[in-house]
């Protein structure tokens, strides 16, 4: 029963993995940048008009940035703009994204609990084959994990990948983002 008891306390004491291909995340709360107080608006002539306005916005000029990704510091490769949902009690998805006549793309972050992944999606108009790619490294730090719907997610990104198919070389991503948390309906 001692035995037992003492394996009990060391399991407990023994520090947490995260699970694979899980990163911790770094909380700052003294993170800044000029995008957290930024409001400057975007115009897009290519939005899409449909039945809820322009691409679901009513002016296609009031669009907000609330990003700062950029891709392999390319200016054709930004991601301006952020959704940030809760899927579960404890789990976040924050996904910074942007879709051009060129190129749509997205990195998805996945925040469970103090631990964070990283997928990063992307189509040209060209066929290209499936992408797979391998995390070379990836740091996000946040001045704080927001609580409820409607708090807002402030922080920095640093993503570098390499690509074993689909395309070639690494790809780097990193930039400031500022995302308020929403909801998703039926998922838990």
């Amino acid at each position: 029963m001692k035995k037992l008891f003492l394996l009990c306390i060391l399991a407990s004491c023994a520090p947490k993995q995260p699970p694979t291909g899980f990163t911790k995340i770094d909380i700052s709360p003294d993170l800044e940048s000029p995008l957290f107080s930024s409001t400057e608006y975007l115009g897009n002539p290519l939005a899409l008009k449909t039945e809820f306005g322009y691409d679901n916005v009513a002016d296609p000029t009031r669009y907000v940035k609330k990003s700062t990704a950029i891709v392999n510091t390319d200016s054709l490769r930004l991601m301006r703009f952020t959704e940030l949902t809760r899927m579960h009690p404890d789990t976040l998805q924050l996904i910074l994204f942007e879709t051009t006549p060129i190129i749509s793309q997205e990195l998805l972050i996945k925040i469970a609990g103090d631990d964070f992944k990283t997928t990063f999606y992307y189509v040209t108009p060209r066929p290209m084959d499936e992408l797979k790619l391998k995390v070379l490294e990836q740091r996000l730090s946040l001045k704080a994990i927001p609580v409820k719907q409607g708090d807002t997610l402030l922080g920095r990104i640093y993503y570098k990948a390499f690509c074993e198919a689909g395309c070639e070389g690494e790809i780097e991503i990193q930039g400031d983002f500022k995302a308020e948390l929403g909801w998703k309906s039926g998922l838990y």
